[in-house]
């Protein structure tokens, strides 16, 4: 069925064919678009059954451009502006107008449209520049107008203001007022104008004008006096208006009223203000009088300005005319009076008139104009249309008398017509009267319509205008049948006829029924009117009714193709066939025919075929212009398989194909059809029950629409995950299936499991170990390969958190069923729960299993740990539980220690006390007075005892003292006795005095002793006034504030003039700190003075370096524990002598500890300590120390009841150096020996490629969780990569990325890849380089590289001359110095002592150094040989292998060494069905460029190789030896050093090449592996990858620098 195809724009115009725009069967194509081509376009099919339609839109984008016009506009003040802006380009977002730089403000102007703005009446505001920016999506033009004022209103810039002041001072009024043209001013006082001249020599009047052009105008009084008072104003002027202001000027003084200069002009009816023209102030009041009567306000009458206005409304000559009096008031009661004229005139009274109607051209008419009343003389004068009489008009005006005038018109014409107005004036005012004058004139004509021809299809008019009054109507008739007669009206059926408001025939399009003759008539009722007859000739050109159609037929098919030309005779026609012209031959021929209207031609083509399909263009011209008509003939076949059909994405269950839609054979295709089936059966069997067809529309298969070779898609779904299918496809149309395409084979991807493990249980083993044990999920649930399990746990009834990584585990490898989770809480219960995962993802958690730990201490201590005072001897402690997660079972109880703290005063008190309690307080009973107490608690349960709070300190209240420790009384002189005391042993407190008592001995005991209060600075006394040598009694107490305490012993001496030598100091054991000062007292006393002699046992001391008597006291500076010993002091005169002994002790630090390493774990190192000697004073407690390699040291301090801690949440398979120190009253201890130790685990592992790595067409998947983490958790992985083979710089995917899994992007299919990937943990690093290659797209594995493409870039130093004898003749020097600095070095570090510096942690003695020599000394001058270098912890045993392998690391470019064909075969049957796993090392050039002119190489290079399936895999190792070989270049060498890798060994490219039988299928390939357990890498950077090869004559030389 013929479908015809039609585009037409939005402008109503449908689209023709041209060389810029054409339509096709598909689309519209238009060529270098333009801004007019935007807007929505219509695209029209039909056929004989309907229509449909379908719109799109064109946005065209072109650069902005703005006009704004006019660029410049001047109007007067008041006048409209209006700016017109012109955008152009495409897409236009907004349009904004400017004013001056600024947003336009509201109000200012008026936005008629976007692009139109007005301003109604212009003012200065509204002066200056004015923008119109418009703004597109990031573009952005302007354009700027700017408005001008020409004559302008004048605008008052500045005014005088109203002010009172005294007579005499000089006073000056200003105005300013700014306007075009420049205004002049009028002064006025009280309304009458100022006249310099009349008022006086003071007054001046002036004007000028400024620089900016405003005028200033001014009015200066020399000496101001009370007449000069009033109301003055200033008023400018000029053509465009007037403005004025007014203020009064008001002069201390009496009320003074000016006499009148004349009086007040009013119009009668009008409206008239008299002002009172009053000076003097203050003023009280004004009043105004009309014929002795005084007025008030009413209807007529209004008073204003406090009565100094007198306002008269509808003035009335009879009544209003006359004298007013106004009367003036001063504050002090003074009156003044003056008297107001007011002339009152009567305007003039036009009388109505009107002109008689029906007044015809060549007629005769007049019109009077009538005053009926108002004040004589009247001045008469006519107007025209507002504008004088024309004399061209030859209109006679007549004056007859002094009220009326006449206007006469001899012989009237069209010109006549119009309003005349008749204007009367007198003094008082003017008046008009206007009336219309119209001429009825017959039709005339301004353009006679002709004959006119038009081609068909096109507009046509033909003109018909005529003028007259009225207004003739035209109309237009048309001859019947074409002849110039029958004229009748236009019909409704000539639709596309119009008449114009100005009589013009418009007809679009014109046909040629549109030809024959037209009469256009023009009728008013004026005369007999006008009419005319025209002809029209309507020109066909060669044409077609249908553009273009479609025409089908089948293969082999004889077919017709119609041309059906329309216009006029003769016509041409040519065929064309895809632009060529068209030759006839056996299979096509062409005839024409006649028409009625044209010419039909046809084209007929015999036995079809797919090579006839095309575009035929029927070409039809005549003398009037030409046509085409498209013919788009289709032979229709069954279609072709479809193309280049392709796997674009696999997922799990489904695989996305896509493909080019295939020659659809002229038949638009239907659908394709997909056949799919499990890869179980032979790839021919497709007849098999498991086949499926699915099938796909051609509708929504579509990426993209817009070109006509889009690319389909479509989704196989529902598919298995891991499992291989076989696909083909076909297309389908109305004519018949298309062949099937070759097969894909496709393995969809593995899956997260989707069964959970079975059969989980859970048992505990130790107080906070739970093992868990589980079997592996149902087979069919795998969806892969099983890599491992994850068990999770939390505690019962706590929310599960889905990205919680502390409480899970990862337990890799299927086999691996049982896991031991460790470091749980004590007396929790637990839900555990297990998951498989693989490759992919995990499958779901199994159902929970709920286990309970085993009792434990509590983990944390009690909370909130108060205490106060409750007495001198007692104190509360209170206490809260320790955190609800922490208590480690049933809390049975608190242990409460408490101990007294060690002060100066007393250093021996250090004893601990315990008490034991299950509330939480307790009350402490027994203490020691006014002492500070350290408390601390924990609690405990049926297991033991927690962790121990921080202590908090209390102080017992203060207590009545004891007594003082010592008394004596010395005779001092005849009437004098010296009482001196020891402070008490227990104060009890803070002591604030002493007491001391004296009384007669054998006195009646009832009588009282003398007092005398000391000072608590003071312990002697002396008490005078007593008689010589009579008996007396002597004690002494001590007070606190809670009183006097008990008194010492009674004492009794007599005052003696001959007193014998005596010492007031007592005995004492002084015990004082190493380093400290000693004062040792001897204060003697006797008549006559004694003498004081020191010793030292029997030694005699004298004032030296070591010791100082000053006043009898020994002074000792800087105690060393040689001071330590027993001190005595002397004193003899005549009468008598006397001695003190003292004891001092030096106090130590004490000695160090004996510090023990026990167990660690992952996390945790346990020591203990045996406790060190006091020094003679408790220990305060323990300070340990610890750091880890190269890190700072840490601290943590302990109670002195602590012999043992554990370092928790270490650094797992971290060195750890500790060492401890005690410390007393005194200070530290020196540190013990250091202890070093190890956390358990390692750097990770080597991990399972398969398990690992999975690739795809376009992506490589990494399980970073199934790396084997060396029994630390994994921090974070370094992943970079690059095409195998090529010297590229390494691409950094991510060099942080978490232990979780991990998705590479963007790769190419079938490709070779060159992964490396650093694992880190807290013990250290390990990098493994991977070679992988994608799969193609249909999922099938590549071929390997050959070994030679993979090391075609490596070329050998050793091969070049210019390289190695510099670098032998280097290394030889360097070693030699280097060798020579060592022996000097380590022979001097040797003879020192063994002693221990903190920071270098490791002391050293003289047989470790000299093992340490003879090992370097192995290391440089051995040549030692090593065939499988390993490390000790590997399968060699042997002492020379262990020796060897601390020597040496592995070498950066072998992997592992594969020990034997058992462990080969089972590594290449781990590797499944699709990948033959392999694992060799390369001879890998890796950034061999280098900075330095100093190359360090060591080789150390092991080949294997495993074999395919069959053929068994020697090893083959390259030897060489081990050694420093430092090379050094001339200036002028080019290699540069990079350091590119900081972990691992050295080593460098080997010569030697091992033969490797290469497989015939590989996709994965491990080769390199680097280790450390400290790495100082932290984010490696892609410039530091760079590798850039170096050459040196013919042959290239690439180093490899470590």
């Amino acid at each position: 069925m013929v479908v015809t195809l039609m585009w037409w724009h939005e402008s109503g115009t449908p689209v023709a064919s041209s060389g810029r725009v054409w339509a096709s069967q598909e689309a519209l194509h238009i060529l270098g678009a333009r801004q007019e081509d935007a807007g929505r376009w219509e695209c029209r099919v039909n056929n004989a059954f309907g229509e449909q339609r379908v719109h799109a839109s064109l946005q065209v984008t072109a650069p902005l451009a703005v006009h704004v016009t006019p660029h410049l506009l001047v109007v007067n003040s008041g006048e409209a502006a209006t700016f017109n802006c012109t955008v152009s380009g495409s897409p236009v977002a907004s349009v904004e107008w400017l004013h001056n730089g600024e947003p336009l403000p509201a109000g200012r102007a008026r936005l008629l449209s976007p692009l139109v703005l007005h301003v109604a009446a212009a003012s200065r505001a509204h002066r200056g520049v004015y923008q119109c920016v418009a703004r597109g999506n990031g573009d952005s033009a302007q354009a700027s107008a700017e408005l001008r004022l020409g004559d302008t209103v004048p605008e008052l810039q500045w005014t005088f203001v109203e002010q009172a002041l005294s007579p005499g001072p000089p006073v000056s009024l200003r105005c300013a007022a700014a306007g075009s043209p420049p205004p002049q001013f009028i002064w006025r006082l009280d309304g009458r104008p100022l006249n310099a001249a009349r008022l006086g020599h003071r007054y001046t009047i002036g004007q000028y004008v400024d620089q900016r052009g405003d005028v200033i105008s001014h009015v200066n009084i020399s000496s101001v006096r009370v007449q000069d008072g009033g109301l003055y104003s200033c008023s400018a002027t000029n053509s465009m208006g007037t403005v004025s202001h007014e203020a009064r000027l008001n002069v201390y003084g009496p009320p003074y009223v000016r006499p009148s200069a004349g009086p007040v002009r009013a119009v009668e009816s009008g409206q008239v203000t008299l002002r009172c023209p009053y000076a003097g102030y203050p003023i009280s009041g004004v009043s105004w009088e009309r014929r002795g009567s005084p007025l008030a306000a009413d209807l007529r009458h209004e008073l204003r300005d406090g009565g100094a206005s007198l306002r008269l409304l509808r003035v009335d000559a009879a009544a209003d005319a006359g004298a007013y009096v106004c009367k003036v008031r001063g504050a002090s009661g003074d009156v003044a009076r003056g008297e107001v004229l007011l002339s009152v005139t009567s305007p003039p009274v036009v009388t109505p008139f009107f002109f008689p109607t029906n007044l015809r051209e060549g007629g005769r008419t007049q019109i009077s104009c009538t005053v009926s009343s108002g004040d004589l003389p009247i001045r008469f004068s006519w107007l025209k249309d507002n504008a004088p009489i024309p004399k061209a008009l030859q209109v006679t005006e007549k004056h007859a008398g002094e009220f009326y005038s006449f206007l006469a018109f001899s012989k009237l014409s069209a010109d006549h017509t119009g309003t005349y107005t008749c204007v009367a004036s007198n003094n008082a005012a003017s008046a008009n009267h206007s009336a219309q004058l119209q001429v009825n004139v017959s039709p005339r004509w301004l353009i006679q319509p002709k004959d006119t021809s038009a081609l068909a299809g096109s507009p046509v008019t033909v003109h018909c205008q005529v003028q007259g009054f009225p207004q003739p109507i035209v109309s237009w008739l048309r001859g019947q049948d074409g002849k110039a007669s029958d004229f009748q009206p236009l019909g409704y059926m000539e639709s596309h006829m119009v008449v114009l408001a100005n009589g013009t025939l418009s007809i679009n399009p014109a046909t040629s029924s549109d030809e024959g003759f037209y009469l256009c008539r023009a009728d008013n009722g004026i005369g007999a009117g006008l009419s005319k007859i025209v002809q029209l000739n309507v020109n066909e050109p060669a044409r077609f009714d249908v553009m273009e159609k479609n025409v089908t037929a089948l293969h082999g098919d004889k077919v017709v193709l119609k041309c059906d030309v329309r216009g006029d005779h003769p016509i041409n026609v040519d065929w064309l066939f895809n632009g060529q012209n068209l030759h006839h031959s056996y299979r096509m021929s062409v005839s024409e025919m006649k028409t009625d209207k044209g010419l039909q031609s046809q084209l007929v083509i015999t036995q079809t075929d797919r090579l006839d399909s095309g575009l035929y263009m029927c070409h039809a011209s005549n003398s009037f212009g030409h046509s085409e008509q498209l013919i788009h003939l289709a032979i229709q076949e069954p279609p072709d398989p479809p193309i280049d059909v392709k796997v674009i994405e696999v997922n799990s269950r489904s695989i996305h194909l896509a493909w080019r839609p295939p020659f659809d054979g002229h038949s638009s295709l239907t659908g394709y059809l997909i056949q799919y089936k499990q890869a179980t059966n032979p790839i021919s069997d497709w007849q098999h029950t498991a086949t499926v067809n699915v099938s796909v529309p051609v509708v929504g298969a579509d990426i993209t629409s817009k070109k006509v070779n889009a690319v389909k898609v479509a989704v196989i779904s529902d598919l298995h995950p891991a499992t291989t299918y076989n696909i083909r496809m076909l297309a389908l149309n109305d004519i018949q299936a298309s062949d099937f395409t070759e097969p894909l084979t496709v393995k969809t991807q593995e899956e997260a499991p989707v069964g959970p493990p079975l059969d989980v249980q859970a048992a505990t083993t130790d107080l906070d170990e739970v093992l868990v044990t589980w079997k592996p999920p149902i087979p069919d649930s795998w969806n892969g390969d099983i890599l491992g399990y994850i068990v999770h746990w939390n505690i019962h009834g706590s929310p599960v958190l889905v990205n919680n990584t502390t409480n899970k585990h990862i337990v890799r490898g299927s086999a691996s069923t049982e896991l031991r989770l460790k470091r749980l809480k004590k007396f929790t219960r637990y839900n555990i729960y297990v998951q498989a995962f693989n490759a992919v993802g995990s499958g779901p958690k199994s159902a929970p299993v709920a286990v309970t730990t085993p009792e434990g201490v509590p983990e944390a201590p009690p909370l909130n740990v108060t205490c106060s005072a409750l007495s001198s001897q007692s104190m509360k402690v209170s206490w809260g539980p320790p955190p609800a997660g922490f208590h480690g079972g049933i809390i049975r109880g608190y242990k409460v220690v408490y101990k007294p703290v060690i002060s100066d005063s007393n250093v021996h008190l250090s004893r601990s006390e315990v008490k034991r309690t299950p509330s939480l307080e307790t009350y402490l009973h027994g203490l020691l007075k006014y002492t500070n107490y350290s408390v601390r608690l924990s609690a405990y349960t049926d297991v033991g005892e927690g962790t121990s709070s921080n202590s908090i300190f209390c102080n017992t209240e203060q207590d009545v003292p004891g007594p003082p420790a010592g008394i004596k009384a010395l005779s001092l002189t005849s009437d004098s006795v010296l009482v001196s005391w020891l402070p008490p042993k227990y104060p009890n407190g803070i002591i604030t005095q002493y007491t001391v008592y004296c009384k007669k001995k054998h006195h009646p005991p009832r009588s009282q002793p003398v007092i005398f209060q000391v000072s608590l600075s003071v312990t002697m006394h002396e008490v005078r006034g007593l008689k010589e040598l009579e008996q007396y009694d002597f004690w002494v107490t001590a007070s606190t504030v809670a009183g006097e305490g008990d008194s010492t012993r009674l004492v009794s001496q007599a005052p003696n003039s001959r007193a014998p030598a005596r010492i007031a100091s007592f005995s004492q054991i002084l015990h004082r700190a190493l380093k400290s000062s000693v004062t040792v007292p001897c204060i003697a006393v006797g008549n006559p003075t004694p003498n004081v002699q020191w010793l030292r046992g029997k030694q005699i001391l004298h004032s030296e370096a070591k010791y100082s008597i000053s006043q009898g006291s020994l002074h000792i500076s800087k105690l060393e524990k040689e001071n330590e010993g027993n001190f005595s002091c002397t004193a003899k005169n005549l009468f008598g002598e006397d001695h003190v002994r003292y004891q001092i002790i030096v106090l130590m630090p004490p000695q160090p500890p004996h510090l023990e390493f026990v167990a660690s774990d992952h996390h945790n190192i346990k020591l203990q300590w045996s406790y060190p000697k006091d020094g003679g004073t408790p220990v305060l407690g323990y300070l340990l120390k610890y750091k880890r390699d190269h890190g700072s040291w840490q601290e943590v301090h302990m109670e002195t009841e602590k012999n043992s801690y554990t370092l928790q949440n270490l650094d797992c398979g971290a060195t750890y150096y500790m060492l401890l120190k005690a410390h007393n009253i005194v200070g530290e201890s020196s540190s013990s020996s250091v202890v070093n130790a190890s956390t358990k685990g390692k750097e990770p592992e080597v991990p399972s490629t398969n398990i690992l790595l999975s690739a795809n067409a376009t992506s490589l998947y990494l399980n970073l969780p199934s790396w084997p983490d060396g029994g630390c958790s994994m921090l974070y992985f370094v992943i970079e990569y690059r095409v195998l083979g090529t010297e590229n710089e390494w691409i950094l995917v991510d060099n942080n990325s978490p232990p979780k899994t991990f998705l590479v992007g963007g790769l190419q299919p079938a490709t070779w890849y060159q992964f490396r990937i650093t694992a880190h943990n807290s013990a250290g690093s390990t990098r493994v380089h991977f070679n992988v290659a994608t799969t193609t797209v249909t999922g099938a594995t590549v071929a390997p590289m050959q070994e030679s493409q993979v090391l075609a870039n490596v070329v050998h130093f050793y091969e070049d001359p210019y390289v190695m004898v510099p670098t032998v003749c280097g290394t030889v020097l360097l070693l030699s110095s280097g060798l020579l600095a060592y022996v000097a070095i380590q022979k001097k570090h040797c003879q020192e002592d063994g002693e221990y510096k903190e920071d270098q942690c490791i002391p050293e003695s003289p047989n470790t150094c000299k093992a340490a020599a003879e090992m370097e000394n192995k290391k440089n001058f051995q040549q030692i040989y090593l065939s499988s270098p390993s490390k000790a912890n590997e399968h060699h045993s042997s002492k020379q292998i262990d020796t060897v392998s601390e020597l040496y690391e592995m070498s950066p470019y072998a992997t592992f060494a594969v020990s034997s064909d058992h462990h080969r075969k089972k590594l290449m049957d781990a590797s499944g069905v699709d990948h033959t796993l392999q694992f060799k090392t390369f001879g890998h050039s890796e950034n061999e460029s280098c900075t330095q002119h100093e190359l360090t190489h060591q080789v150390n290079m092991v080949h294997w190789y495993a074999a395919s399936d069959g053929d068994r895999g020697q090893p083959s190792s390259s030897l060489h030896r081990k050694g420093n070989m430092k090379h050094r270049h001339n200036k002028s060498d080019t290699c540069q050093h990079s350091d590119t890798e900081t972990s691992g060994s050295p080593s460098a490219i080997s010569s030697y090449k091992v033969p490797i039988k290469h497989p015939t299928a590989r996709s994965l390939e491990l080769y390199h592996l680097d280790s450390s357990t400290e790495s100082n890498e932290t984010s490696p950077l892609p410039q530091r990858r760079r590798t850039q090869p170096v050459h040196s004559g013919k042959r290239g030389m690439q180093p490899h620098a470590r």
